[in-house]
């Protein structure tokens, strides 16, 4: 069996630079915050792509993690993660308003998948905790830019 990519690097190395590229990822949320607040919000439709994009992503990390959970929990992950892409297409193509407030609510459900998969034992803590925090920004941010835009 061929190692994970992960397990060749330190521990502290693979979660340091998951922290940093997920943090990283929160800045067009936060521009978009500065963006409604500051210029009118003219570059939100941008934004609200890269919101659909980033809940896609998520969604394709659970469709991996279908692969090494039990089967009735596997069969639900292949079903959310597509629902989910869906979804998250549909709010890329909604007004602002209606549309940012749907990506909070995606996030927020995707974080309840990782939950799961956190009980489950196929998230270790630090990710969860990544997912927590990260997640916590993006919902907060999406409903912010809803309520505002």
């Amino acid at each position: 069996m061929i190692p994970a990519p992960a397990s060749f690097a330190p521990a502290s190395t693979v979660r340091v630079t998951a922290w940093l590229l997920a943090a990283a990822g929160t800045l067009p949320f936060l521009a978009a915050i500065a963006d409604a607040a500051l210029l009118g919000g003219s570059r939100l439709g941008m934004v609200q792509i890269y919101g659909a994009l980033i809940a896609s992503f998520i969604c394709g990390m659970h469709w991996a993690a279908a692969l090494f959970a039990p089967q009735t929990l596997a069969v639900r992950l292949f079903l959310l993660s597509n629902v989910g892409a869906l979804i998250a297409w549909l709010a890329a193509l909604l007004p602002p308003q209606p549309g940012f407030l749907l990506l909070a609510a995606i996030f927020a459900a995707l974080l309840g998948i990782d939950r799961h998969l956190r009980v489950g034992g196929l998230w270790p803590d630090w990710f969860w905790q990544l997912r927590v925090v990260i997640s916590a920004m993006v919902v907060g941010a999406c409903i912010w830019i809803g309520l505002t835009a």
